[in-house]
C-alpha cells in the first residue's frame, strides 16, 4: 500500500467513525521509517465546537499507564527490576505512615492502597515532581497494600517512576 493510499483510508475510516458519531474528535499520526506517513484529523476538539486540526492538543489521561507498566516489565525480565522489592528500597522517605511494604507489584495492580491526592493541590504542584513526590511520601494509606483494589489515577506515575527512576 502506498503513503497516499493509507492515508486516504485512515482519513475514511476516521471520516466513517466522526459521520456515525461514534467519535466526537479524531487525530491519528503514522510515523514510518522516521517519516510521517499519515496525518489525519477530522471531526471536533471538544464540545465547544472547535475543529479538530493536526496541532490540536487532546486530554490524553492515564495513556502513559501502559508505557511506564510495559517499561516495568521489560526492567523485570532483565533482571533490573524486582516486582516484590519495597518502593522504600529506593525511596526511603516513602516508608511513613505504614508504607513501607508497598511494593512494585502493588503500584503495578493498583493495590498500593496510595490512590488518590489532596484536594486542594493546584495545577502547578501537579506539574512539579518534587512536590508530587514529597506529598506522596507523607500520605497515609487508604488500606493495607495487597488487600485492596482502587484505580490509582493520579499517583500511578509518580510511585512507578520514583520507584525505576531511584
Amino acid at each position: 500500500m502506498t503513503p497516499e493510499e493509507l492515508q486516504t483510508r485512515v482519513q475514511d475510516t476516521v471520516d466513517e467513525r466522526i459521520d456515525s458519531g461514534t467519535e466526537l474528535g479524531v487525530q491519528v499520526a503514522v510515523i514510518h521509517g522516521g517519516r510521517l506517513v499519515v496525518n489525519v484529523a477530522s471531526g471536533l476538539a471538544d464540545v465547544s465546537g472547535r475543529v479538530v486540526q493536526p496541532n490540536t492538543l487532546f486530554w490524553a489521561a492515564s495513556t502513559a499507564k501502559g508505557v511506564a507498566s510495559t517499561v516495568a516489565h521489560v526492567l523485570a525480565e532483565l533482571g533490573v527490576l524486582d516486582y516484590d522489592m519495597p518502593l522504600a528500597a529506593v525511596w526511603p522517605e516513602f516508608a511513613q505512615h505504614g508504607k513501607d511494604t508497598v511494593t512494585v507489584r502493588h503500584v503495578l495492580c493498583h493495590t498500593a492502597g496510595v490512590p488518590g491526592l489532596p484536594a486542594d493541590l493546584t495545577p502547578a504542584e501537579l506539574c512539579d515532581w518534587e512536590r508530587m513526590c514529597t506529598v506522596l511520601a507523607e500520605a497515609q494509606l487508604w488500606w493495607e497494600p495487597g488487600t485492596a483494589f482502587g484505580y490509582h489515577a493520579h499517583t500511578f506515575g509518580f510511585l512507578l517512576a520514583k520507584r525505576c527512576a531511584g
